[in-house]
């Protein structure tokens, strides 16, 4: 249910995409655990990107995230990098936020159909 519940939270809504960001490597790890552990995966179709503000180490953020998620280098797309404005944000995560990605229908509608469940009546509130 944790893990429902955190894709509830983090997850994407749009059908048939299957990603969640987030910065905590907590976070993602239990994510990729539990949709590791809960769904037929094809791990090759795993997808990762991060977004990383300018200036901070690509290929540092890339090693860390694939040992948080499991996920190999090579399945990592191309990188966004922000150009940091001041005026908006001064704390910067050291290895940026990560989007993890598998492009699959069936499992988003079953994890969505666990999210409406463990919602229930809750999103009425009338």
């Amino acid at each position: 249910m944790a893990g429902v519940a955190l894709y509830a939270g983090e997850g994407a809504k749009r059908d048939g995409a299957v990603k969640f960001a987030n910065t905590d490597p907590r976070m993602v790890g239990f994510y990729c655990a539990w949709l590791r552990r809960f769904f037929e995966i094809d791990e090759a179709r795993l997808r990762v990107r991060l977004y990383l503000h300018e200036g901070l180490d690509l290929a540092a953020s890339v090693a860390f995230w694939s040992k948080a998620t499991g996920i190999p280098p090579s399945q990592f797309q191309r990188p966004y990098r922000a150009v940091p404005d001041p005026s908006i944000r001064r704390a910067k995560h050291v290895h940026g936020c990560v989007s993890i990605d598998y492009s699959s229908s069936a499992t988003h509608r079953s994890i969505m159909g666990l999210v409406a469940a463990l919602l229930g009546d809750a999103v009425n509130p009338g």
